[in-house]
């Protein structure tokens, strides 16, 4: 699957999972666990005791700039097995 196509496919199911309402306060608290710095990104080094996460990175980090946003860490917590608030997709 190309990574454009994984792209729409996540944003597709992040909108529904929005839609419903059903995405609580725990993903941001989650973001901002791993978000150290408070910058708005996840780094490498911010992932790196979170073993899943830094595991995941390249494929989470999905634009492939370095670090991960809250959107493409939304779509990490729902695709990756496993993973608190994964839809085990």
């Amino acid at each position: 699957m190309s990574r454009i196509t994984l792209l729409i496919v996540m944003l597709s199911a992040m909108t529904s999972v929005f839609s419903a309402g059903e995405m609580t306060g725990k993903h941001e608290m989650r973001f901002d666990r791993f978000d150290s710095n408070d910058n708005g990104y996840i780094s490498q080094a911010e992932a790196k005791d979170r073993h899943r996460v830094y595991y995941y990175y390249q494929r989470a980090d999905i634009n492939s700039d370095g670090h991960l946003d809250e959107s493409e860490f939304s779509a990490f917590e729902m695709e990756v097995p496993d993973y608190p608030g994964s839809t085990g997709r």
